[in-house]
């Protein structure tokens, strides 16, 4: 019965039964991401086929003008339930990642952005799983810059490193995975060399950190 819900784009009504049988979201957000998905790469007959089952569904005002296309409203209705539907470890955000990556299409800033602060760590895999080097080192980056105090915010990190507070991690073995297919290709070195100086310099004041939490004891 989900399945035939989320086909037909009655979204509101298969959220409503899994969460009263309480079965997974996962395959409701799945044909929702598939759908804005088509949109995004279909034509004049998708988008106009769209609206029909988009007004099905309760999103706070359905926005039918020149401004506003189908396939904004669909990343629209997404982005509402992934609001209204938060899952503990983040599994709605990656099976909505996945599929559209599995599908080639560029992911919206603000799903990254939601991510980001959720599981920067599950994001970085998963950039990895589909050989999308260049964007998990900007996200390595960001994140290790996140770690030093320069927009950790952004990351859901309450405290960056300092001398009074060191409890923070590195996903190191998907660092150790990206730095490796780096040296694989001679393109991607400008790449690699970043990564590897913004490491050294998480490194380098991991252990200026250390010493001193050791001379305060």
């Amino acid at each position: 019965m989900v399945a035939l819900l989320v086909q037909t784009g009655l979204f509101d009504s298969a959220l409503s039964l899994c969460q009263t049988f309480k079965l997974s979201l996962t395959s409701v957000f799945e044909g929702l991401a598939f759908k804005c998905v088509r949109l995004q790469f279909g034509g004049e007959e998708a988008q106009n086929e769209a609206w029909s089952w988009l007004a099905d569904n309760q999103l706070s005002s359905v926005v039918n003008t020149k401004e506003s296309s189908a396939t904004d409203e669909a990343w629209r209705l997404l982005a509402s339930y992934l609001d209204r539907y938060p899952s503990s470890n983040g599994q709605n955000h990656r099976c909505v990642i996945n599929k559209l990556l599995s599908h080639g299409a560029p992911l919206p800033d603000w799903l990254v952005k939601s991510y980001k602060a959720v599981d920067a760590a599950s994001l970085l895999r998963l950039y990895l799983n589909f050989d999308l080097l260049e964007a998990a080192a900007d996200l390595v980056l960001e994140y290790v810059d996140a770690l030093l105090g320069r927009g950790h915010q952004y990351f859901g990190i309450e405290r960056p490193l300092s001398a009074t507070w060191s409890s923070v991690w590195l996903p190191y073995t998907s660092i150790d995975q990206l730095l490796q297919a780096l040296t694989e290709t001679q393109t991607n070195s400008c790449i690699y060399n970043k990564v590897r100086d913004k490491l050294d310099e998480y490194h380098r004041l991991v252990d200026q950190t250390s010493r001193r939490r050791l001379l305060a004891r």
